[in-house]
């Protein structure tokens, strides 16, 4: 699950050389800036439906966990699964939650830094737009 939400955030939240996108912006070189622009749609696309995947995710995970310890405290475990399997114990209930904050906190840190790039990218474009309008290069 965890490599799942890597290799998408790998596709989506790719670090984008920012400085050499000022320094084309800066000489007008639509070649290398252009596509940057034309691509951006696709990949928040792509960042998005990655972020909510792995939402859904934790978000089912977290559910079935307080199930689990709500059936544990209340020594309904074995009776609500009808099962005579081992449940899960407490520790290994603190674990599992601990285990989806951390993707949690993973996931809030990705979502925060793709808004930071789509900010930087929307203005870099704006600036472009201004500062390159008009003018008959390449």
């Amino acid at each position: 699950m965890i490599l799942l939400l890597a290799l998408a955030a790998a596709q989506t939240s790719e670090p984008m050389d920012l400085p050499a996108l000022d320094a084309a912006i800066e000489r007008c070189e639509r070649d290398k800036v252009l596509p940057v622009f034309a691509a951006e749609p696709q990949r928040r696309s792509a960042a998005v439906t990655a972020f909510y995947r792995e939402q859904a995710q934790i978000a089912a995970e977290r559910l079935a966990t307080a199930s689990q310890r709500r059936a544990l405290r209340e020594g309904t475990a074995a009776a609500a699964t009808g099962q005579s399997l081992p449940t899960a114990s407490d520790q290994e209930l603190a674990l599992r939650q601990l285990a989806l904050d951390d993707r949690q906190r993973a996931l809030d840190d990705q979502r925060r830094l793709e808004t930071m790039r789509q900010e930087a990218v929307d203005l870099k474009r704006q600036y472009f737009l201004t500062k390159c309008s008009g003018k008959k290069l390449d």
